[in-house]
C-alpha cells in the first residue's frame, strides 16, 4: 500500500457516508508467496463488504502485511492502524484480528499472539479455521505445546475440522519439543480422521528423529511416505536427514538406501561431516564399496583428498580380511598426493595385533605384490615393522627391516622408529644404538619420536645416562623436548631417587609444561620401572 494513502489513513477519521479511497475485496492464500515476503502469507480471507465501516481500515491492515520490511516495523505499522480503527471507537472484526495475530506471529510474539486471541473472544468474535492456524503455527517457533494442546481441545470443543495444514502445525510443535511419541499419536489420529499427512508433516517427523536418534521410526516414516504415493522426489533433503539418523546409530541398511537415493538418484551432495559419518559407518561394516563412493562423492563436491578420507576405506578392506586392498589404499593415498603417515596405517596395525602368524601373512603379501611388479609403499612395509615391535619379537622386527631392499622399499624415519619401539619393548639398547647408527649414515635426520624413543630406551637401562645425552642433542638443534620425554625421565630418576629428579622438574617449568601433583609424588612413591 502506497505509504501516502496509510498517513491518510492514520491522520484522517473515515466519513460513513463518503469514500476515501475504494478498497477491493482482498484474499489471501497461505499456500502462494507473496511478491513481498520471503515466505508463503498466512491464509487470511477477509468476509467484509467493501462499503463496510472497518473496510478501509482491513485493506491497509492486508496491505502492510504484505509490504517488504522486518516483522517488527510490519507489526508497529499494524498497530498504529488498529489505534486508528479503536480512536474512531469501531471495534476490531475477524479480518482485523486475524491481521494482528499474524503480525504478532511474525514478529514471534507469542504472549501477545495469545492474548489477542483472548480479546478477540471476549469482544464476541468468533475464531475460524484460519484464525486457529494462525496460532498454532505462531506456537511453533516457541515449542509451546501446553498453549497448543489449549487450543487443539478448544477446536475439538467447537467441533472445528482439523485440515492437513493444522495438523502439520500441531506436529511441527511437538516435534520441535522432541514429543516424538506425542507426534506418533497425532500422526496416527490424522489418519484415522480421514486427514492424509502431507510430505511436510512427514518432513518435519523425520526431523524429530535426527534430534532423537530414532533411525528406526525414520526410516519407517520414510518408507510409508513413499507408499502413500507422496512426491518424495520433490523433498529430496528427507532422504539426506534419514541417513544422517542411520549413519550417526550404525545403521547399515538405513544409509545404504538412502545414500543410493540422495546421491545416486537425486545428485545432492552430501556436507564433509555427514560423509565422514557414512564413511565411520562403511568402515565398521566392511562396507569398501560405499566407502569408495564417499570418497568420490567428497572430492566430486569441490574437498581436497585428505589422510582420514582413506583411512576408513582401508579398515573396510580388513574388516573384510582383506590385507591385500588395505596395502593398495596406501599407495593410491601416495598417488593422490596424501604421503601416508603411521597413524593412517593404524586400521591395518590393529588387525595385526600381536598375531604373529598374522604378521607373517602380511609380510608374504607384500612379497606377493613384489612378484606382480607392484608397488610397495613404505607405509605398508613400516606397519609390518611396526606390528612386529607390538609382539615384542626383536628378531622378527630386526629380519623384517632388513629386506627393505628386497621388497623395493627404501627405509625412513617412521621404519627406524618403528625398530625402535621394539628396542624399546624388549630394551635391547645396544641395538637401539646400532639403529640410529645405520639411520644417521643414510643420511635420515632424527625426528622428535625418534629423539623421545631414544631416550625412553636409555630409561630401560641401569646406565641412563645417555637419556641426559639426547636430551641436550635435541635442545642443541633448538627442538622443544616434548612433555612426555621429561616425564620419562623424571619416573626413572624418581625410582632410582636420583636428586637430578627436581632439576628435571625445574626445566619442565621453564618451558611452560605443568607440573602435576602426580609428577612431584614420584619422588615419595614407588616408580612403574
Amino acid at each position: 500500500m502506497n505509504r501516502l494513502v496509510l498517513a491518510k489513513v492514520l491522520t484522517s477519521p473515515l466519513r460513513q457516508g463518503g469514500k476515501q479511497w475504494t478498497p477491493k475485496l482482498v484474499r489471501f492464500n497461505s499456500t502462494v508467496a507473496t511478491e513481498s515476503a520471503s515466505k508463503p502469507v498466512k491464509k487470511m480471507v477477509t468476509y467484509m463488504h467493501p462499503t463496510a465501516p472497518l473496510s478501509s481500515f482491513n485493506t491497509a491492515l492486508t496491505s502492510q502485511l504484505r509490504t517488504r520490511g522486518g516483522p517488527k516495523r510490519v507489526l508497529e505499522n499494524v498497530l498504529k492502524i488498529v489505534n486508528e480503527i479503536k480512536r474512531q471507537n469501531l471495534r476490531l472484526d475477524l479480518d482485523s484480528y486475524n491481521a494482528v495475530l499474524i503480525a504478532y506471529s511474525r514478529a514471534k510474539e507469542n504472549r501477545s499472539v495469545m492474548r489477542t486471541f483472548d480479546e478477540m473472544k471476549q469482544d464476541n468474535v468468533e475464531p475460524t479455521l484460519d484464525t486457529y492456524n494462525i496460532i498454532l503455527e505462531s506456537l511453533v517457533g516457541f515449542a509451546d505445546v501446553q498453549s497448543q494442546t489449549r487450543i487443539k481441545n478448544e477446536m475439538k470443543e467447537k467441533k472445528i475440522p482439523f485440515t492437513s495444514h493444522t495438523y502439520y502445525h500441531i506436529l511441527h510443535c511437538l516435534c520441535k519439543a522432541d514429543e516424538l511419541e506425542y507426534a506418533l499419536d497425532t500422526l496416527e489420529e490424522m489418519k484415522k480422521s480421514g486427514v492424509q499427512p502431507n510430505l511436510r508433516s512427514y518432513a518435519v517427523m523425520i526431523g524429530g528423529c535426527l534430534r532423537l536418534s530414532d533411525p528406526t521410526t525414520a526410516f519407517d516414516l520414510l518408507k510409508e511416505a513413499e507408499s502413500s504415493g507422496l512426491a518424495v522426489e520433490s523433498q529430496p533433503r528427507v532422504y539426506m536427514d534419514v541417513m544422517r539418523v542411520g549413519a550417526i546409530n550404525d545403521n547399515l541398511d538405513i544409509v545404504n538406501y538412502c545414500w543410493d537415493k540422495a546421491v545416486g538418484t537425486y545428485s545432492l551432495r552430501p556436507d564433509e561431516g555427514t560423509c565422514l559419518n557414512v564413511l565411520r559407518v562403511a568402515a565398521k561394516m566392511g562396507e569398501t564399496k560405499l566407502a569408495t563412493d564417499v570418497i568420490r562423492q567428497l572430492s566430486n563436491s569441490g574437498y581436497p583428498y585428505k589422510e582420514h578420507y582413506f583411512t576408513p576405506l582401508m579398515e573396510a578392506f580388513t574388516v573384510k580380511n582383506d590385507l591385500k586392498n588395505a596395502f593398495n589404499v596406501l599407495d593410491i593415498m601416495r598417488v593422490s598426493g596424501i604421503p601416508p603417515s603411521m597413524r593412517a596405517t593404524l586400521p591395518i596395525r590393529k588387525h595385526l595385533d600381536r598375531d604373529v602368524e598374522a604378521i607373517d601373512q602380511a609380510y608374504y603379501l607384500l612379497e606377493e605384490m613384489k612378484k606382480e611388479e607392484k608397488t610397495v609403499d613404505i607405509s605398508a612395509f613400516n606397519v609390518v615393522v611396526g606390528a612386529c615391535a607390538d609382539a615384542k619379537d626383536i628378531e622378527r622386527t630386526i629380519a623384517t627391516y632388513r629386506e627393505a631392499g628386497n621388497l623395493g622399499v627404501v627405509p625412513n624415519v617412521d621404519t627406524y622408529n618403528a625398530v625402535l619401539e621394539a628396542c624399546i619393548q624388549t630394551r635391547m639398547k645396544d641395538m637401539g644404538i646400532v639403529v640410529v647408527d645405520e639411520m644417521k649414515k643414510a643420511g635420515i635426520n632424527p625426528d622428535l619420536e625418534t629423539y623421545n624413543k631414544m631416550i625412553s630406551l636409555a630409561c630401560t637401562q641401569r646406565n641412563y645416562e645417555d637419556a641426559f645425552t639426547y636430551l641436550e642433542e635435541m635442545k642443541s638443534y633448538d627442538i622443544v623436548p616434548p612433555e612426555s620425554c621429561y616425564a620419562k625421565l623424571a619416573n626413572k630418576l624418581a625410582y632410582e631417587k636420583d636428586p637430578r629428579f627436581h632439576m628435571v622438574l625445574e626445566e619442565m617449568e621453564t618451558f611452560g609444561y605443568k607440573v602435576t601433583p602426580r609428577i612431584r609424588r614420584m619422588w615419595n612413591t614407588e616408580s612403574t620401572y
